[in-house]
């Protein structure tokens, strides 16, 4: 075992147990809930970084008395470039670790150049008959790539992974949270070219991927909301397929008037939406700040049943 290797397996073992050490601050009597769970893990990433941060200013005798912060950045760019392949495939979570990252990004354009043209040359789905826990493993570099590009701010690649990763009727989740983490990492930056392929490059109906551009357009646009962000996701709403994804974007943005879109919307739906959207809508409707006492239930799960023997 070298010594690149040997600091990740040791890293990775050190960041297993931050994240046991995380998972077990959340505690309640039946286990957490699911809204526990979603805020307990926006503080996820920040967490891991400051509990690990330590590890990376110990020195190591299999580095000759370097610490793994100094003997990361003494790497020339191939040897970085090499590293950090190696870390992805062998740190859990898709956690790339800082001083690599840091590594990367002062070396400027070329490292996002030659990391650019590993994702364009990697196929994205598994070959026919190939092992899909092989190809998730072989795959991990690219996923750490996408990531790194937001973190370095590295705008040319929006367009080309974007376009790639729109290209496939359905995508992987952990390559979708990829291309999430990058854009999320771009900003207002990636707002003009999230608006171009949600509206412009996919069908009418907006379905598959494109479905993932308004996802990740309302995360983005969720820290600094703007009218031009709001008319995309208007305009989003009436196109999408899955209304039920395109109800909690809405709701996730944050913009009141999604209130009287969302009610305009189950007037006219009300005897065909199906159970799923109305109670998404329903809480849409609620988070923005809006009165749900005058929709009409067409479930009928608000209404009060009076036992037929009690009926005159």
């Amino acid at each position: 075992m070298d010594c690149t290797t040997k600091l990740f397996t040791e890293f990775n073992q050190n960041i297993s147990k931050v994240c046991e050490a995380f998972a077990d601050q959340v505690s309640s009597k039946d286990g957490p809930t699911e809204g526990e769970m979603a805020e307990h893990f926006k503080n996820f990433r920040a967490y891991i970084e400051q509990q690990t941060a330590p590890f990376w200013k110990e020195k190591k005798d299999y580095l000759d008395g370097k610490t793994g912060e100094e003997y990361i950045s003494g790497l020339d760019l191939q040897e970085a470039l090499a590293a950090f392949n190696e870390s992805a495939m062998l740190i859990d979570d898709e956690a790339t670790p800082y001083p690599l990252v840091e590594r990367l990004k002062n070396a400027g354009p070329e490292a996002c150049e030659q990391l650019l043209k590993m994702v364009l040359d990697t196929p994205w789905q598994p070959a026919e008959g190939e092992d899909e826990n092989e190809f998730f493993t072989k795959f991990q570099p690219c996923v750490a790539a996408i990531r790194f590009f937001g973190a370095a701010e590295y705008e040319p690649a929006m367009e080309p992974v974007l376009a790639r990763f729109c290209s496939f009727s359905s995508t992987q989740e952990y390559i979708a949270d990829s291309v999430k983490v990058m854009m999320m990492g771009m900003g207002q930056k990636g707002v003009p070219v999230l608006i171009d392929f949600m509206l412009n490059r996919s069908d009418e109906e907006i379905t598959g991927p494109y479905e993932d551009m308004m996802i990740i357009l309302t995360h983005v646009g969720s820290n600094d909301r703007s009218d031009e962000i709001y008319q995309a996701l208007r305009a989003g709403f009436r196109r999408m397929k899955s209304k039920v994804i395109a109800v909690i974007c809405m709701g996730d943005y944050g913009d009141p008037r999604a209130i009287a879109l969302l009610k305009g919307y189950l007037d006219r739906t009300v005897h065909t939406i199906d159970r799923e959207t109305f109670y998404e809508a329903l809480s849409a409707i609620r988070r923005l700040g809006g009165e749900i006492n005058d929709i009409q239930d067409p479930f009928h799960d608000f209404t009060k049943k009076v036992p037929k023997d009690q009926k005159k």
